[in-house]
């Protein structure tokens, strides 16, 4: 619709061959009850009747648009859109007093609230601007270092955006990641720093709230070794049977029997281990660039053996998202957002309430922990065992000597779970 009437809004005649009439079709410069232009429409005989109609309709809204019947008004035609639609907004947020509202008031605080620059930088530029802040300037060179090398790791985490978009869920997973090979301390020097770069973020405005406030803080104190009880190991083998043809179940396997970290079971193949002597075993690249051979217990074999390939990953492409599944089908609690939608599909059913406060919450580097606690329980031997586990005597006298639980009943249960035939 033209913002600005002139006469070529009544159109020329149209000729309408079905109908053998002459049509003049128009828009006024009048508007009706609904603030729309008025239309014109008439149909003639002949194309002489439609001209001469034509003709004077253009005469008489001539003069009725030069004697300022038709408010004037210097707003574009987007503008004018732009101000009724704002009008429609204040109109169905306010419907009772709409009449009072000034648009201009809206505008008014839209100005003095909005910050340009909220959202608008991104991670990369945000650490640049952090490291270079004189409050950490006036830190020590280390902890300078160990920040740029942190933040840096965390940014190689991620794709490309802004610091506004990143979630409590996704900051939480790289904190808490079991296929990170960091003891406690570790996760909580990563928490300190990358909690104090976001909320510096924050004080710039260039977030609403700092995320990693809602994720709970690593407290290396407290995380003393815990052990999966006989039923929760059953349960736990039964579905990684269960999920995708049973392909994470040699993982699990391994992380149980074998005490292997998750990071080292992603980096394992087949062709590391060895069936054909009197104590089969397997030779993984350890945590710090070490190797070790670990050797298999005889319940770890019954399970293992009849899964091996010649050679190949141990562990599917998509474990990481596969582990998460098994752990919410066996009923520990784990958000719906944290599941791949196209995997969790098949066991919604299970899933309905994954993150219900009634589930158990998934301990960390639990798996691995029963593994040592109990093969510490059957030989009581430190030294043994620390070779085994990849850990050091001292670590395994003080923290796997008692673990809640773990008895020399269970100890004969543990080992004594086998597959079916």
């Amino acid at each position: 619709m033209k913002q600005d009437w002139d006469i070529s809004a009544i159109k020329a005649p149209k000729y309408l061959p079905k109908k053998k009439l002459w049509e003049v079709y128009g828009i006024l410069p009048k508007r009706g009850r609904n603030g729309k232009r008025e239309r014109l429409r008439r149909k003639f005989d002949t194309k002489e009747e439609a001209n001469a109609f034509r003709k004077d309709q253009q005469d008489e809204w001539r003069v009725y648009h030069l004697n300022t019947n038709v408010r004037p008004t210097h707003l574009s035609m987007l503008q004018e859109s732009d101000a009724l639609n704002a009008f429609n907004l204040l109109k169905a947020k306010f419907p009772t007093d709409f009449e009072g509202r000034k648009l201009v008031d809206a505008v008014k605080y839209y100005c003095d609230h909005f910050d340009p620059s909220f959202g608008s930088m991104t991670l990369d530029e945000a650490i640049v601007k952090y490291l270079k802040n004189p409050k950490l300037r006036r830190t020590s060179k280390d902890h300078q270092d160990k920040s740029k090398q942190k933040l840096k790791n965390f940014s190689d985490a991620f794709d490309v955006r802004n610091v506004s978009e990143y979630s409590v869920d996704e900051i939480e997973d790289y904190i808490y990641d079991e296929n990170k090979e960091w003891v406690d301390k570790t996760r909580a020097n990563h928490y300190a720093i990358i909690h104090a770069f976001f909320q510096f973020c924050e004080k710039k405005r260039w977030l609403i709230k700092n995320p990693v406030s809602y994720v709970d803080k690593p407290n290396p104190a407290m995380l003393e070794p815990v052990a999966l009880s006989i039923p929760e190991v059953k349960k736990l083998l039964k579905v990684a049977g269960e999920v995708d043809n049973g392909s994470m179940l040699p993982y699990f396997v391994l992380a149980i029997f074998s005490a292997v970290r998750p990071s080292e079971i992603l980096r394992l193949d087949w062709k590391k281990f060895v069936w054909d002597d009197k104590k089969p075993c397997f030779v993984i690249d350890g945590k710090g660039q070490r190797r070790r051979s670990v050797d298999m217990h005889p319940t770890c074999i019954k399970w293992l053996k009849p899964l091996s390939a010649k050679e190949g990953s141990v562990a599917p492409a998509n474990a990481k998202k596969l582990f998460a599944l098994v752990r919410a089908v066996a009923g520990y609690r784990l958000k719906i957002t944290s599941l791949d939608p196209s995997m969790a599909e098949e066991w919604k059913r299970k899933l309905k309430d994954s993150d219900s406060e009634d589930r158990p919450v998934w301990i960390r580097d639990v798996m691995r922990h029963t593994g040592i606690t109990y093969y510490l329980k059957i030989n009581n031997d430190k030294n043994k065992t620390a070779m085994w586990a990849g850990n050091s005597p001292a670590i395994i006298d003080s923290n796997y000597r008692a673990v809640e639980g773990v008895t020399a009943g269970t100890c004969k249960q543990f080992w004594g779970i086998l597959p079916k035939k």
